[in-house]
């Protein structure tokens, strides 16, 4: 079998697979059994593709018999019958206890198209064949992914691909690559993307559009949004040259142009996004669309946007989107209208932005006691560093302000707490200041305001 899984792990899948259908039909009895579930595997790999193949050779395997309680057979099984979306405990009753890395590996892919993916981590195992050992850590890095674990997947790609070879290398680089852009880690992004381009020589053009798109993204994450813009231009001539056209590709584009000032222009590519997005992905282009425009001004565009978004099923961000609409109501002066809108955000979620929107009602309305509860509760909902926590802070001291300095002792610690949150061109960045300046002053006095 050893040039069989030599075969295997160089990705000659056609040698060999003939090696051992061969092997199956002339082979000893047990040496067929061998070759079948070893084929069995091979075509497991190719996922729902494979699986009827699978089947068939693990079907004539077993009736060579002595495999009813073999572990490795009942693990290739349970991954064909969760690949299938049979239900958890079928599926698991044909686990059998085993420190075997190939059945503990067929299970750990089992547990993870059942989405248990923590099992997955906890049941894979040492000692796997080539062909399996990068195609472990990929499995690891996947199941990390799914948990939200993005610097750990990435590492785990990135040992996935120091033990691949060829295009399985190129394509582990690209998902560490991914990985490190979605943990905000633009230098190390751009290294796995260096590597990835000197693993292969021509580029499969869909694989280079992608890999040019997280070029884009890792130097916007660097503040480099000119390359960032070359880079994902360069991605979508790929991708016109492909024929594939992902919706991720001019919506960053978008993102780009929006950063450099250039509205029109991003209003356009998040057009062309649009035009190719389906399903759930129409809704976040649309919400990207109405926050694009929000921040531009542009009120009644917003409100457009994100209505249409809410016309949409199954978006996730449904909360997020009733506040943006909120705001856009509140910034045409709209203000019962917004009131009943953060009113609905607040009620499904969006805790924090709704009361950012109705502390911004009452403030102006010079209800100032009631704003600053608002923007008190927004800061306490609020994660630290969010748009809306620094929103509120920036409020809270802004309305004791208004009402005389009142508890200096806050503005103090709210304006130390926000300051490194807000950029020093902001125009809040100076306001903070002189209100902190005002604060300390009144305390060195020791005096309260009337």
């Amino acid at each position: 079998m050893r040039g069989v899984l030599e075969a295997l792990h160089h990705g000659d899948y056609d040698t060999a697979i003939e090696r051992l259908t061969r092997k199956a039909l002339f082979g000893s009895k047990e040496e067929a059994k061998e070759a079948l579930l070893l084929l069995a595997e091979v075509h497991s790999l190719y996922g729902e593709e494979g699986r009827e193949k699978a089947h068939r050779a693990l079907e004539e395997a077993y009736e060579l018999g002595g495999l009813e309680y073999d572990p490795l057979y009942r693990a290739l099984l349970g991954e064909l019958l969760a690949l299938e979306g049979r239900g958890e405990g079928e599926v698991r009753a044909l686990f059998l206890p085993t420190e075997d890395p190939r059945a503990r590996y067929h299970q750990a892919q089992a547990l993870f198209y059942l989405g248990r993916f923590e099992e997955v981590l906890r049941t894979l195992r040492e000692g796997l064949p080539a062909f399996l050992a990068w195609r472990a850590e990929g499995l690891k890095g996947r199941a990390l992914e799914r948990l939200g674990r993005y610097p750990e997947a990435a590492l785990a790609y990135e040992r996935g691909a120091e033990l691949a070879l060829g295009l399985e290398r190129y394509w582990l680089l690209l998902d560490a690559a991914a990985m490190w852009v979605e943990a905000g880690e633009g230098e190390r992004a751009l290294l796995a993307l260096e590597e990835a381009s000197g693993a292969v020589g021509e580029e499969p053009l869909e694989d280079a559009a992608t890999r040019h798109y997280l070029l884009a993204r890792a130097h916007l994450l660097l503040d480099n949004p000119n390359r960032a813009l070359e880079e994902v231009r360069e991605a979508l001539r790929r991708e016109e040259e492909s024929g594939h056209k992902a919706y991720g590709t001019p919506l960053l584009e978008g993102q780009i142009l929006l950063r450099l000032g250039r509205y029109a222009e991003g209003m356009a590519a998040f057009r062309e996004a649009l035009a190719r997005a389906e399903g759930v992905e129409r809704g976040y282009v649309l919400h990207e669309m109405g926050v694009a425009a929000l921040d531009h001004g542009a009120y009644l565009e917003a409100e457009e946007y994100l209505e249409a978004l809410l016309r949409e099923e199954g978006y996730p961000y449904q909360a997020q989107a009733l506040a943006d609409l909120a705001e856009a109501l509140y910034r045409q002066g709209r203000y019962q209208e917004a009131e009943g809108m953060a009113q609905r955000a607040m009620h499904q979620g969006a805790e924090a932005a709704g009361e950012l929107i109705l502390g911004h009602i009452a403030y102006d309305l010079m209800h100032l006691e009631e704003a600053l509860a608002h923007y008190r509760k927004a800061a306490e909902l609020s994660e630290e560093g969010s748009r809306e926590w620094v929103g509120a802070q920036e409020m809270v001291v802004d309305t004791l302000a208004q009402l005389g300095y009142r508890s200096p002792e806050e503005i103090l610690a709210r304006t130390q707490a926000v300051l490194p949150h807000v950029h020093p061109t902001d125009e809040w960045h100076q306001a903070l200041l002189a209100y902190r300046e005002r604060a300390e002053a009144i305390l060195r006095e020791g005096r309260r305001p009337n």
